[in-house]
């Protein structure tokens, strides 16, 4: 199954292109600025990266396009992919889908002391024996 992840050099995306890759998928991705780290990154992964946002890009047509945050309506890319009816979703959506599925998930998000709470959770569950 081909992934192509439109914003793959942004932290999580390209964190969603790193797990897609050690799950055997094959991926590409594009995103406006490609630069180190995560293009290095990424290339020692053996995922390509292409700069730029293009229509072409769909060519040929991956299994599924991941749609970063920093994509919107308007930009040739999305309009070309809304056009064709590829199978798109969010990276939040694929994960869950085909990475997370069937796993008990405990998630912290926030903007402050999400390293501090991780830790606290940690702690508790491996005390807790789980």
């Amino acid at each position: 199954m081909h992934v192509h992840i439109l914003g793959i050099c942004g932290t999580f995306m390209g964190g969603v292109a790193a797990l897609a890759r050690a799950a055997g998928f094959r991926v590409s991705g594009s995103d406006r600025n490609v630069y180190p780290p995560m293009s290095t990154q990424l290339q020692a992964l053996g995922i390509a990266v292409t700069e730029g946002f293009e229509a072409a890009q769909l060519t040929p047509a991956p299994d599924v396009v991941l749609v970063g945050n920093v994509m919107t309506r308007g930009q040739p890319v999305i309009e070309a992919l809304l056009e064709s009816g590829l199978p798109f979703a969010s990276g939040p959506e694929w994960l869950a889908r085909e990475v997370l599925k069937g796993r008990w998930v405990l998630a912290v998000a926030g903007t402050h002391g999400k390293t501090t709470s991780a830790s606290l959770l940690a702690w508790i569950l491996e005390h807790a024996g789980r």
